[in-house]
């Protein structure tokens, strides 16, 4: 038996057992007016949907109870979606359920209350409405499909990647982007982008940003890194368990452009965790969403998940807000208990403002330290973004260009190729070394500008992190001189 079959089991029970009072958190109400339809059904009980102007007092109750038996009914669930609404309009609603609850029990009601929203009373029982499962999507997709033309319009492979793709998706936004890809497909036109873009907007309504993957080839050095994602990519296809990585070192050096990477390595959707947008002035309100967050990750999943710069939300400092503590709690909790295929990449430019329970040993598959680019580094960055903007790369004077960006970190050299495509272009000529040179010659690296920061960050690789970087050929500080002594 499967976990989601196992998890629908589990809504039939406190049905059967006349529970009176039932909270199902979910944002899907119309799936769970069908799911508990279904179960209602199958249990013998008559089901009624709730009306948003009546109140849940005994009198409205007991009519429900006459019409269950008029239909030879033995109990009643009734679907309330509109409960939070009502109580807001009408402050009599919670007193009017509280003095029908000896009514309920006595008479075999489960008063289903259906949201977004939690209801807190010691009386109510809280139950989850498990996302959908993989056939449960193919099946809807296939109805769709039959009501734009009958016998569909995918093909089997099609399907499979419409299903991943529509992962996180309630069962109506399902319902309405699958039927408007089947009618894009039978006019033969792209249909992939539609269900990206809701996607997108669902996801950005619970805090999370969807971002591009890109090729691994695209992330110039931190060899030691790719060789290590190369690795796990191996371990996730055979569904081993993972973790993912805390990246630390100095700004710009290329931590959130590896999270794009891991996404295409691993072959998944990238998602961004804005911890900024869950902070409310409403007591409850930003764990409520970041634990929504969380559980829409879950849902989307296998995914991969960029945490941006966490020490400005999850660090230590004198005025620790205890909404912080909690989220902090929450997410430690969540780190260690998912069960689904979600690799995180986090990222810390001051790891020293981390609190300990995020540092431990096993909190990551490991910690990296990325470091300021080596030469050859510097050398790939500069060919990547070359060849981004279609120049000659034999046309430029690379030892000059290396030499001068020593200490530059990889968006500092991204950043001086964009600035001399302006510069070229304001001399109306293609960009060229002299355009290059000037531009990089502009610049001022932040390990000069803040250099005392900057090397408190790279500090760092001596304090137990993993090297991305590969300095396999050392560098010279200065003039030496290389002997060749034989023996003897």
């Amino acid at each position: 038996m499967s976990d989601i079959t196992q998890q629908m089991d589990k809504l039939e029970i406190p049905i059967k057992l006349s529970f009176p009072v039932i909270n199902v958190s979910t944002f899907e109400l119309g799936r769970a007016e069908s799911v508990f339809s279904e179960i209602a059904k199958k249990v013998g009980k008559h089901f009624i949907v709730m009306p948003f102007k009546k109140l849940p007092d005994p009198g409205t109750m007991k009519a429900m109870v006459d019409e269950a038996k008029k239909a030879s009914k033995n109990g009643v669930v009734v679907f309330d979606t509109f409960f939070f609404d009502r109580q807001r309009a009408n402050p009599e609603t919670l007193p009017a359920l509280k003095s029908s609850l000896t009514y309920l029990e006595n008479e075999g009601i489960n008063y289903i209350i259906a949201g977004k929203d939690v209801f807190n009373e010691e009386f109510v029982y809280h139950i989850d409405l498990p996302a959908m499962s993989n056939q449960e999507i193919l099946t809807l997709l296939q109805t769709c499909e039959d009501n734009v033309k009958e016998g569909g319009v995918f093909e089997s492979n099609e399907r499979s990647v419409i299903a991943n793709h529509a992962l996180g998706l309630s069962h109506t936004q399902m319902k309405n982007v699958f039927t408007y890809s089947a009618y894009l497909k039978f006019k033969g036109e792209e249909y992939l982008g539609e269900i990206r873009k809701e996607k997108a907007h669902i996801l950005r309504d619970v805090g999370l940003d969807v971002l591009e993957a890109i090729d691994i080839g695209n992330v110039g050095g931190l060899e030691n890194l790719k060789e290590f994602l190369r690795i796990r990519k191996a371990g996730w296809d055979k569904d081993l368990p993972v973790k993912g990585v805390l990246l630390a070192g100095v700004p710009g050096g290329g931590k959130s452009l590896t999270a794009k990477a891991a996404a295409g390595v691993l072959g998944t959707t990238l998602v961004r965790l804005d911890m900024g947008r869950f902070y409310s002035k409403y007591l409850g309100e930003t764990e409520r969403q970041f634990n929504r967050a969380l559980q829409t990750i879950e849902q989307i999943a296998p995914v991969v998940v960029l945490i941006d710069e966490m020490e400005k939300f999850f660090g230590n400092t004198d005025g620790e807000h205890e909404v912080s503590k909690r989220l902090l709690g929450s997410f430690l909790y969540w780190l260690q208990e998912r069960k689904k295929k979600i690799f995180i990449v986090a990222t810390a430019n001051r790891v020293q403002s981390l609190p300990p329970e995020l540092m431990r040993a096993g909190r990551w598959d490991r910690a990296f330290f990325i470091d300021l680019p080596s030469v050859a580094e510097r050398q790939k960055i500069f060919e990547i973004h070359l060849a981004k903007q279609k120049a000659d790369i034999a046309a430029f004077d690379m030892p000059t260009l290396l030499r001068t960006t020593e200490g530059y970190t990889g968006a500092e050299i991204e950043q001086a190729v964009i600035d001399a495509m302006y510069l070229a272009n304001a001399q109306d000529t293609e960009l060229n070394n002299e355009s290059l040179v000037n531009a990089v010659t502009r610049i001022t690296p932040t390990s000069e500008t803040r250099r005392e920061d900057i090397n408190q960050i790279r500090s760092l690789r001596d304090q137990g992190f993993y090297p991305a970087n590969n300095f396999d050929v050392q560098e010279q500080n200065g003039p030496g001189r290389k002997l060749a002594i034989g023996e003897g």
